[in-house]
């Protein structure tokens, strides 16, 4: 019973700012609640000086209500979306993804960001966003600082493309479709492409959130290989690789909403629940991250965020225009 107690100050300080954030969407809804309970934790952690009493429940926030809440991610991937898609989606999709990810490493690496932050940068661009950066994390063993910076970089990214790609399409007289190819692969949150991709027109939405659902999906793959190939490549021959069990989880979720029937389910609870959870985790992180970090990295991060994205767009415009 003691050991539940102790972490009740910090779980309801976390609590708290999550539920604030999700009510600063009403008024900020192209920040998303995820990124809103990350600053706010980011604001209160540098202006209050909390209790130690509140160090428990923080940490327990930050480390294992993160691990459920991207275990129940995997309810949000439906891999039956895949029979709605061509070949050629999907071939644009994991390219894209492994241009993201090489320029992220190639661009952090010249600005001097260690090979653990470039990664982030990567996983944000290319999968969703502050999803796929809280996903990503624990198995980088990324800081708190670097998480907060990345979150940061990438949704005012995503938010400066939901006016900019709208734009773009028009200029380069994009049929509908190549509209929805080329927001629904380039864009990190859900809400962004679809906010992009119905500006364009009905259809350029709907094929929007198709490509983006398939990017999702590649998640819990990324995740696992990032897993694998850190563990082999810090260890020896003998260690014996593990994968981490919120990965496993992230299967299993995604099989179960795959298998059953949304309405028939308690899915759209545990999915709302996911984000509640996962919004509690970012405002725990945000609480440990310090203004000093995010002066000192922050210009850096954002040219390094500015050229994978600008990267991003070159490639997918040349794609479409010699694919489609």
């Amino acid at each position: 019973m003691k050991n539940i107690i102790q972490y009740i100050p910090g779980l309801l300080i976390c609590l708290v700012i999550a539920l604030a954030a999700k009510y600063l969407t009403l008024f900020l809804p192209a920040f998303g609640a995820v990124t809103l309970a990350i600053i706010l934790g980011i604001i209160i952690g540098n202006l209050m000086r909390l209790p130690k009493s509140f160090s428990s429940g923080i940490k327990y926030s930050e480390k294992t209500i993160l691990s459920y809440a991207i275990m129940l991610m995997g309810l949000k991937l439906q891999l039956s979306v895949l029979k709605d898609l061509g070949l050629m989606p999907i071939l644009l999709v994991i390219s894209i993804q492994i241009v993201t990810f090489i320029t992220a490493i190639l661009v952090g690496k010249a600005l001097g960001f260690n090979r653990r932050f470039s990664l982030l940068m990567g996983a944000g661009n290319a999968v969703c966003g502050s999803s796929a950066i809280a996903a990503t994390a624990p198995v980088l063993e990324a800081k708190e600082s670097e998480v907060g910076i990345s979150i940061g970089v990438v949704n005012l990214m995503g938010t400066i493309g939901i006016f900019l790609l709208p734009a773009l399409v028009k200029a380069f007289s994009m049929s509908q479709t190549q509209g929805g190819y080329f927001t629904g692969g380039i864009l990190q949150a859900v809400g962004q492409v679809v906010a992009a991709g119905f500006s364009i027109g009905e259809e350029a939405g709907t094929v929007a959130t198709l490509i983006k659902m398939l990017r999702v999906l590649m998640l819990g793959p990324i995740v696992l290989i990032l897993s694998l190939s850190l563990k082999k490549g810090n260890g020896s021959n003998n260690q014996k690789v593990s994968i981490p069990p919120f990965i496993i989880g992230f299967f299993i979720f995604s099989i179960i909403a795959t298998i059953f029937p949304h309405e028939a389910s308690v899915i759209p609870f545990l999915k709302q629940f996911s984000k509640i959870l996962l919004m509690i985790a970012m405002a725990a992180i945000g609480m440990k991250i310090k203004f000093a970090d995010l002066l000192k990295q922050g210009p850096k991060a954002l040219l390094l965020g500015v050229i994978i994205f600008v990267v991003q767009i070159g490639f997918t415009l040349v794609w479409l225009n010699i694919l489609s």
